[in-house]
This record gives structure tokens, sequence and C-alpha cells, in this order.
């Protein structure tokens, strides 16, 4: 019936989704990413008009301080998935058009203006030599890595304490033969990889090392022909101007609302 209100499932299409992320793949890459590689880390509630997806929340339950919530979708009527997020602490990252729904429900929030940022997989056409001083972490880096990361206080970069360059693609920049830059490929698909994690060690700013290590992954995304994508706070001009150097472009806008985690982008 036209109107009816659209239904609420724990689950989530496929097909649809497979489909939705050929159209707009940094939208749907957690989902597709977090179904595949941690199923039992993450939830899905899905907004269906009939049979129709709508909208739905990813809900990754693998940060232990609180749920992290991807709200995906535009259509209106998908304002019913508010009813369907966890309850505080919780983290929403929603987009602009749902977070006065995302307040109502689980507010008060401190918030954050994200932007979604994407590059196409040129670099490798580029001919650029590889980056001097930067490579991708070995397992027998992994005490390095969680040791380097446990002196650090910036909460990009805690989260490489529990890091395993065995289980996940992880680029370290060296000074000699010490550590002083890392960033993560937090998704890999043949339709696009997802950065994340991009830290440089303050002593080390202002070097390049930051571009060498983003510059980096674009190239390991490009030997396999995909695209990187990237989100980060509107507000640090700095990355921002680094990133547009690199060729990405601003994509998608999000609201980072904390609900009582504790949690910044």
């Amino acid at each position: 019936m036209a109107g009816a209100r659209p239904d609420l499932r724990p689950t989530i299409d496929r097909g649809w989704l497979e489909e939705a992320a050929r159209r707009d793949p940094l939208a749907h890459a957690y989902a597709l990413w977090d179904l595949a590689q941690a199923p039992d880390r993450m939830q899905v509630v899905s907004a269906l008009d009939g049979d129709r997806t709508i909208g739905y929340l990813l809900i990754w339950l693998g940060h232990p301080g609180a749920p992290v919530v991807h709200w995906i979708g535009s259509d209106p009527r998908a304002g019913v998935l508010a009813e369907a997020l966890p309850p505080r602490p919780l983290v929403a990252i929603v987009p602009e058009e749902f977070r006065d729904a995302a307040v109502r429900a689980r507010g008060p929030v401190e918030e954050h203006a994200l932007l979604g940022f994407a590059a196409d997989p040129l670099l490798a056409e580029r001919g650029y030599p590889p980056e001097e001083g930067v490579r991708r972490l070995e397992p027998a880096d992994r005490d390095h890595l969680v040791r380097w990361a446990s002196h650090q206080t910036d909460p990009v970069v805690t989260e490489y304490a529990r890091g395993d360059p065995a289980t996940e693609p992880i680029w370290g920049a060296f000074r000699g033969s010490e550590l002083v830059g890392v960033v993560r490929a937090s998704v890999r698909l043949p339709l696009i990889w997802v950065l994340g994690g991009v830290y440089v060690d303050p002593i080390a700013r202002g070097q390049g090392i930051g571009r060498a290590l983003v510059r980096t992954v674009q190239r390991a995304a490009a030997a396999v022909g995909a695209p990187t994508a990237l989100f980060v706070r509107a507000d640090r001009y700095p990355a921002r101007a680094l990133y547009e150097s690199l060729g990405f472009r601003p994509v998608a806008t999000r609201r980072w609302l904390d609900a009582g985690a504790g949690l910044a982008p």
C-alpha cells in the first residue's frame, strides 16, 4: 500500500547490496567487507519498502568501547532506521539528512563533519618510484608496532596496538630503524580500497611522510585496478590538501555523532 511504513529486518539483500556497491562503492564498502571478513562482529538492520531495500544500518561490534554504526541510504522513509540504533553509548556515522533523526533517538552527541574522498587508480600509470623508507609491515614487525603505538596518545594510532600485520595490510614509514608513520587498508575490494589510520609521529611531520604512505597504498591498489578512498574530518585542512594533491576528490558527506562513546574520528 502506498505510504505504508517501511519494515525493519535484521538482514540485508546481498544481491541488492552488490548492485548498489557497483553504483557507489564507498557507501557500501564496509558492509561488503564486514559481511565477508567478520560476520560474527557485525549486525545489519535493513529498512524495506515491500521487498525493496531503501536503507540499512551496519552495526560494527568489533570496537571494544562501543558499537560504531554506519547509516546508509538517502530515501526519506529510511528515517525509521533511527528506531534500530543501538542504545547509548555508540557512534553513528549518518548522512546529513538523518542527523536530526539520530540525535532525537540517541542524543545528546558530540559531532564532527566528515568528507569521503576517492581517487582513480592512475598512480601505476604515472611511473612513480617506490617511496624510500616505506614498506608493508611483516608479522615480525608486530611487537615493534605495538610498542610504538602504545606510546602515542592520538586515538587514531592507539588502535594499532591491536593491529596484526600478519592478517591486515599495514604500511609503515621508517627513518633508519624507527617507525615514524603508519597507514592501513581497512577495506580491500576489487571495487575499492578504503584507507584508514593515516598517522605520522609529531616529531616527523612536515617531511612528506604522510604523502609517501598514502601514495604507497595507492600504488598497491592501482596494481589490482582498484580506486582508493578514505574519510577525513572536514576541519582537518592540511590533511584535505594532502589528499587533494594526490588526486582524491570529495564524493560524500557524513556526520560523526558520538553519543557517549568518547570516540572522535
